[in-house]
């Protein structure tokens, strides 16, 4: 019966069928196989009668009959004091044979007071049974039991709705508390059924009633609630059914793939610039961000208050402007102005203002009328009233990002900014952002305002911007083209234009903000992708940014776009890399010879590093590769601390090494660091391959890499991860690196071991089916007159940087630069390269002959 009732779900899930139709359908199952069990042991233990003192309760899930089909049966044995050793007979039979049917069964047996003592102290064994559901034997042992658990939580519906607000608080730190994760768990996370479900048990403590129809004629839901509660509990529990019949067995978290079978089975159609599973994840994130939003206000009306505090909030309630009241906790709308005043944008902002400035919380009915007037208000051009009063609240900083929040929850952000309604809920399937565009954007509008409290150099920047608005406002709609087959950079500053002679901004203004959207990820780019010690990459920059004014805007909004992108991606390294881009190029601007500042701060470096050498004479291989280090290698450490390594290195290749290689933890990145110098006896085509390889085969993993020459030396620095060691290796291991790296580099004609296998317990890979973006790898003979600047865009794995540097070595490519950076699990490489004879590789043929090669080592054909 399991088997075909499990089957027939099948069927019917494929055919389209509703979430609550396959929900009666599973229900109706599980009765029916827990009432045959039932009657099999009535009839082995007692000839077929019902014992008087026993009541069989379905409760959770089987309680609320809206099971998936692989959920588990929730059951319980309610027996009096007389019945007990007939109930445990009964409950043997029952828990034996549901489990070898194939059910996943929870049982337990109480007596009816220690039924509900339990859940006066345990909020889950509350929340579960307040969902009892009398499936056989006395009815009358059920009814004393339910009844007495519906008063007493009444009675005690203060602390039961406190303790079921911190559980779930509790709760949804675990599986996440946003409705914008890329993979929610569609039952715990935020906007879940999970937050449906706790309605009801709110209800039954506040009421003694789950029922949300029952509810909604109690007047504890309004009706417009009660229709969107429905509409997304049928998205939600169909979505459940669905992850249950896919996988075959109990599963709640909707994974990438998944989305992207789901997005096809259920028929998204895609669009311009819009994949059919961002489609999909965008209503799904339209139905979490309802359900959040009704289940919280719910929630705050029903949470326990004194009447006190009730009858004050009303009596203390003054008025702050026409139709506006303040009480001690809410601000609203006095009912008999709220018609016409969500009619108003300025006056809505003006009521968000002040509930933001006294941190007030809107109250429940106000805030629906809002919301619903914004959703049906029909577009068109703001008014200068509201455009000068959201101007003014974005000129602030103080909970300026809560309040955009709530204004993008009201849809009054969408009023303002018409194009920011495609950006709800829209989630670029890349995997460069934790977020949806709109969460993204409204994040780097809170992380910006989080440098007014910051003493780096990012904060002294945001400070003395006299006027933020424009930054703020550039925030906000810098993501704004994403979703559009071009350029989302080019589209979002058109958008951005015209939001700027929409809101009647200057021409000045209108420029730098189109220009902010524009390029906000040029400094990105050059200071992760590029060489910053050579000064025609500089001298580009500088030229595409024009001002010290429009360096310092672009500089903060980068860094607070960055840190929004996702929890950890704005790394230490990152940031001194931002820094370092931020320091030379306004050198520039002050001094205008960008070559003249290069030569001096080198050659005042040089200085200071000789003064912790010996003397020339007594030191002069030191001196001569001191003298030919790049500016970039000279800023990396101290003096004192370059000296002695730089003196480390003389002496060891004084004595006939060929190789040197030495650790270094950075304390600046917090990051383990080997630095390998090789003096290439021969051809240099293949050597990084061969540092790579050494390392791979130690079983680190490579996160960054930076190479470059100095003077006959190759220079190369690797910042890794080292599985077994994920602080600072021991020196034994050290060594043991390092052994093999020179070996490997004193004999070409050696074979590198293999690769040691480990157990990986870091993050889990999504599958190449996830993998929407195309490798590609481009050519740039523009930007550098003597390299040929080699990108490389593909999803980051195991060996796969080896790859590239073996497949670069096969196809004699000489190596001379190399930026290696992984984005979140995106990689975007970039390596300055030269044919053998030192030519830039210009013709389309061999172009395309490297390409190949390179495609065909990262896919493995």
């Amino acid at each position: 019966m399991l088997r075909e009732g499990r089957e027939r779900c099948r069927r019917l899930q494929e055919a389209g069928s509703r979430g609550s139709q396959m929900s009666t359908l599973v229900s109706d199952l599980y009765d029916d196989l827990v009432l045959l069990v039932w009657n099999q042991a009535c009839q082995e233990h007692f000839g077929g009668k019902v014992p008087s003192g026993l009541a069989l309760v379905a409760h959770g899930g089987f309680g609320r009959r809206d099971l998936a089909p692989f959920s588990d049966a929730d059951l319980m044995l309610i027996v009096s004091a007389r019945a007990t050793a007939d109930g445990e007979r009964v409950a043997q039979s029952l828990s034996r044979d549901l489990v070898d049917i194939g059910l996943e069964v929870g049982f337990s047996m109480r007596r009816p007071g220690e039924a509900c003592a339990l859940s006066w102290s345990d909020p889950v064994i509350f929340t579960s049974l307040t969902e009892s559901r009398f499936l056989a034997g006395s009815l009358k042992i059920f009814s004393s039991f339910f009844e007495s658990l519906r008063h007493g939580a009444r009675r005690r519906s203060g602390p039961l709705i406190r303790s079921l607000m911190a559980a779930r608080r509790e709760e949804k730190l675990r599986w996440g508390d946003t409705s914008h994760l890329l993979t929610p768990n569609i039952k715990k996370s935020r906007g879940g059924l999970r937050d449906i479900q706790m309605m009801r048990w709110i209800g039954f403590a506040r009421y003694g009633e789950v029922d949300l129809e029952r509810l909604l004629k109690l007047g504890a839901l309004s009706e417009e609630d009660y229709r969107e509660i429905r509409r997304c509990y049928e998205f939600l529990i169909r979505l459940r059914n669905e992850l249950h019949v896919r996988e075959n067995r109990a599963q709640d978290v909707l994974d990438r793939p998944t989305q992207m079978v789901i997005a096809e089975a259920w028929s998204y159609p895609g669009g311009e610039g819009m994949l059919p599973v961002e489609a999909f994840m965008q209503e799904y994130f339209d139905v979490s961000r309802s359900v959040r939003y009704i289940a919280r206000f719910f929630a705050d009306d029903h949470r326990p208050r004194p009447i006190f505090a009730r009858v004050m909030e009303t009596l203390r309630a003054k008025r702050i402007g026409q139709g506006m009241m303040m009480g001690p906790e809410h601000v609203w709308v006095e009912a008999h102005a709220l018609p016409e005043f969500v009619s108003s944008l300025p006056r809505v902002l003006r009521l968000m203002s002040l509930a933001n400035l006294h941190g007030k919380r809107i109250q429940h009915h106000t805030w629906q009328a809002i919301r619903t007037a914004m959703q049906q208000r029909k577009p068109e051009a703001p008014d200068a009233e509201s455009v000068g009063a959201f101007l003014s609240l974005l000129s602030k900083r103080t909970r300026l990002a809560p309040l955009l929040r709530r204004l993008h929850e009201l849809r009054v952000i969408e009023q303002l900014i018409p194009e920011f309604k495609h950006c709800r809920g829209l989630l670029q399937f890349n995997a460069y952002h934790k977020y949806t565009v709109d969460a993204h954007s409204i994040r780097a509008v809170e992380a910006v305002t989080e440098f007014a409290d910051d003493q780096s150099a990012m904060g002294r920047r945001y400070r003395r911007l006299k006027d933020k608005t424009l930054l703020h406002l550039a925030l906000l709609i810098h993501d704004i083209g994403k979703g559009f087959e071009e350029d989302h950079s080019v589209v979002g500053a058109r958008m951005a234009r015209a939001i700027g002679e929409r809101f009647e901004l200057d021409h000045r203004s209108i420029e730098i903000l189109e220009w902010l959207v524009l390029k906000h990820l040029a400094a990105n780019t050059v200071a992760f992708r590029h060489d910053l010690s050579d000064p025609t990459i500089l001298l580009d920059f500088a030229k595409e940014v024009g001002s010290i004014r429009r360096l310092e805007l672009l500089m903060v909004h980068s860094v607070a776009d960055l840190a929004a992108v996702g929890p950890g991606v704005l790394t230490d390294w990152k940031l001194k890399l931002m820094e370092d881009l931020y320091l030379r190029t306004r050198r520039y601007f002050e001094m205008g010879d960008i070559y003249a500042d290069q030569e001096s701060l080198t050659q005042d470096i040089c200085q200071q590093v000789a003064l912790h050498l010996p003397p020339a004479e007594e030191a002069a291989t030191a001196h001569r590769i001191l003298y030919q280090c790049p500016l970039s290698l000279l800023r990396r450490e101290r003096p004192e601390d370059l000296a002695e390594q730089l003196l480390n290195i003389a002496k060891q290749l004084d004595q006939g090494a060929t190789s040197v290689c030495y650790f270094h933890f950075d304390p600046i990145t917090s990051a383990i660091r080997y630095v390998v110098i090789h003096r290439p006896s021969g051809r240099q085509v293949g050597v990084f391959a061969r540092m790579v390889g050494s390392f791979m085969a130690c079983g680190i993993d490579i996160l960054r890499a930076e190479i470059m020459s100095v003077g006959d030396l190759l220079w190369d620095e690797f910042w890794v991860s080292d599985p077994d060691h994920p602080d600072q290796p021991p020196p034994e291991r050290i060594a043991k690196v390092i052994a093999l790296v020179e070996k490997m580099l004193a004999d070409p004609a050696a074979p590198l071991p293999e690769r040691r296998r480990t157990w990986s317990v870091g993050k889990q890979k999504d599958s190449p089916e996830v993998h929407v973006l195309p490798t590609k790898v481009v050519f740039d003979n523009e930007t550098l007159d003597r390299y040929t600047i080699l990108s490389v865009f593909a999803y980051d794995e195991s060996g796969f940087l080896y790859r590239i540097a073996s497949s670069l070595a096969d196809l004699d490519v000489d190596l001379h630069f190399a930026k290696i950076d992984t984005h979140l699990d995106q990689v975007a490489d970039v390596f300055y390269v030269t044919e053998e004879n030192g030519q830039q590789i210009s013709r389309p043929q061999r172009q395309e002959q490297i390409r190949e090669g390179l495609l065909n080592a990262l896919t493995g054909k």
